[in-house]
């Protein structure tokens, strides 16, 4: 069944020609590093909306409420922000000739870093606070989906490091899409 979407069959042809062992052109592996950062973006977006931590309140020692707390709490709030502003700034228009500059990749690059160092930091400080009297609440434990997190903030910060550097190389105009042999 082919590939509807540009993306996903410019993912498909390279791992095609890496299967194949032909050499892939700088141009490619970047808007490769590219889509896969976009892609690991939003399925960063959604996985902050899942239950990342597992959360108990008890009160006064009478009532106790277990509960999941997600990802979009304190640092979680600017990791998702900073990746938002990285795939919008992703889909902003190159230059008419299809040019990429070091400027809109290090900006890119420095959005994606960001989104991961604050993705680390939430998932490893699953803290919750409350200050009414006789009324506590702990965190019990992290859980998967701060780990699921963790790994997409990493393939979004290699992906997006690969693009800074091969266009610092002189991968800086569109590779075409080629579309597979039948």
């Amino acid at each position: 069944m082919p590939c509807s979407l540009p993306g996903a069959r410019l993912v498909a042809n390279a791992v095609k020609s890496l299967v194949r062992g032909v050499s892939m052109d700088k141009r490619t592996i970047r808007d490769v590093a590219a889509t896969v950062a976009a892609g690991s973006g939003v399925l960063l977006l959604a996985d902050l909306s899942t239950g990342w931590y597992r959360v108990k309140v008890a009160v006064a020692g009478v009532v106790d409420v277990n509960g999941t707390a997600n990802g979009w709490g304190g640092l979680g709030t600017v990791a998702g922000l900073l990746t938002i502003a990285m795939l919008v700034y992703m889909i902003r228009p190159v230059r008419g000739d299809g040019t990429v500059g070091f400027v809109q990749a290090a900006v890119t690059a420095m959005l994606g870093l960001g989104a991961f160092g604050f993705t680390v930091a939430r998932a490893l400080t699953g803290v919750a606070s409350v200050t009414t009297p006789a009324t506590s609440v702990q965190v019990q434990s992290t859980l998967w989906p701060a780990y699921v997190g963790i790994a997409l903030a990493t393939i979004i910060a290699g992906s997006v490091i690969t693009a800074l550097v091969l266009v610092m190389r002189g991968a800086t105009t569109r590779s075409p899409v080629t579309r597979p042999a039948s």
